[in-house]
């Protein structure tokens, strides 16, 4: 299987784990490392939304 959004081959494929599914027409597989980012990415916006001292320490926001 190769990722949806890098091309990369998913090493270790595992649907529960790989497979993202939107709604009933529209779903993807990602790799960890896109996986990854996508939560770094969802944690900063909710650090800026959220801004209590464990968000910011996370994420090394002043």
């Amino acid at each position: 299987m190769k990722c949806s959004l890098c091309d990369k081959l998913i090493e270790k494929y595992s649907v529960e784990f790989n497979h993202f599914k939107i709604d009933d027409s529209h779903s993807a597989e990602i790799c960890q490392e896109c996986i990854d980012k996508f939560f770094r990415w969802q944690g900063e916006l909710y650090a800026r939304l959220f801004p209590t001292k464990a968000m910011k320490k996370r994420f090394n926001r002043k």
